[in-house]
Formats: structure tokens, C-alpha cells, sequence
């Protein structure tokens, strides 16, 4: 069996990256949002929290930090082109006086976050309103969390597909159990994989919706 893993990682070594990337909990794909004072705070290391009434004071701040913001540099993350902080427990301040020219992109990649927040902007100061998380709000993060996971799922066929192929260009250099072998263990990783997504999401709908 490890035979065949190695010879497999040799044959399409990207797969198991591929893998990983794919087994984000579904919290990571999801807004980033926080819960109320009956949660452990230390299930937020890995995993977004389960959003109550309102964003929590000293969460609500980090939840914009990993926000992607598409520049002339490329992608990156808001709080490194942007000073973010609390002005009060409804209002999240985002200064970009360091990288004024990255306003307007910053705007655009906080109103498209799945967020369900609206900035305004004052010169290079944006200012983010914190809403209330409604019902309706958590059924649309569940919805969202949802569509992920099957993206994420398309993602992982395409992955199999291609490490499949690879792996039928291979015969000529590679014995034919261990090309079955090698199939079994392509085809077991996918399957640990989807099973993981949907372990993901179940237990994000569940603290969404109860």
C-alpha cells in the first residue's frame, strides 16, 4: 500500500495537495462570522463559531481580516493593506490611508464577502456597520456553506479525473497491479474526501440553524 502511495504522489503529486485544500472545513469557505458568550471561544482556531443575535465585540474586528482583495499586487488579505478596528460593537472601521489607491477594491471585496455588509466610505476610511445576524441570515450562510461544498466537490472530480489520467499515461512505466492499486487508493482518498466535506457541513448547518 505505501508502495503504491509513493509511486502514485510520483505519477500526480498536485492530487494530494489538490486533497487537502479540499478538506478545509467548510467554516473557512463560509463567512467568518461569531457566536454569543455560551460558546467556547477556543472552537474559533479552526472553525468559524455559530453567529447569535449580534457579532461579538472582540470577534467581530478579526472577521474581516481574510477578506480577499484583488490589487494591482494581486490578492491580499484586507488587513495588510488596510488598519482595521472597533469604533464601537455596531461599527468596524477600515483605514487605508497606507494604501489609499486600494479603497475602492476593498469596498468591493467587503460587499461581496457573503457578509451581508454594506461599507461606507469617508476619504480613505471605510466604515462597516455590523448587522444583526437574523434567522434569515444564518438560512443564508447555510445556503452558502452548501453551495461551497458542491463546488468544492466538482473541484474533486476534476482533481480524480486528472490524476486518472495521468495515471493511465503511466502503464508503460509502471507495473499493472500497481496502477490498480494506485486507482483503489485515488478513488479512497476522493471518497474520504466528500465524506469529510459532508462531515463539515453538517456540523456548520447544525450550529447555523440548530
Amino acid at each position: 500500500m505505501a508502495l503504491g502511495l509513493r509511486c502514485f504522489r510520483l505519477v500526480h503529486p498536485a492530487f494530494c495537495n489538490s486533497l487537502a485544500a479540499l478538506t478545509r472545513p467548510v467554516s473557512e469557505v463560509m463567512l467568518k462570522t461569531v457566536s454569543g458568550r455560551q460558546f467556547d471561544h477556543g472552537q474559533y482556531v479552526a472553525c468559524a463559531a455559530v453567529p447569535t443575535r449580534h457579532f461579538a465585540t472582540k470577534k467581530a474586528k478579526g472577521s474581516l481580516d481574510h477578506i480577499t482583495v484583488v490589487t494591482a499586487d494581486g490578492k491580499l488579505a484586507l488587513n495588510q493593506i488596510g488598519q482595521i478596528s472597533m469604533k464601537s460593537p455596531q461599527l468596524i472601521l477600515v483605514n487605508m490611508a497606507s494604501f489609499p489607491e486600494c479603497t475602492a477594491a476593498a469596498i468591493k471585496a467587503i460587499r461581496e464577502s457573503g457578509m451581508n455588509l454594506n461599507p461606507e466610505v469617508e476619504g480613505t476610511l471605510i466604515r462597516v456597520p455590523i448587522p444583526k445576524v437574523t434567522r434569515e441570515h444564518r438560512e443564508m450562510l447555510a445556503k452558502l456553506a452548501k453551495q461551497n461544498t458542491n463546488k468544492a466537490k466538482d473541484s474533486l472530480r476534476k482533481v480524480r479525473t486528472n490524476a486518472m489520467n495521468k495515471l493511465k499515461k503511466s502503464k508503460d512505466k509502471t507495473s499493472e497491479d500497481t496502477i490498480r492499486l494506485i486507482e483503489k487508493q485515488i478513488s479512497q482518498m476522493a471518497d474520504d474526501t466528500v465524506a469529510e466535506l459532508d462531515k463539515h457541513l453538517a456540523v456548520k448547518t447544525k450550529e447555523l440553524l440548530g
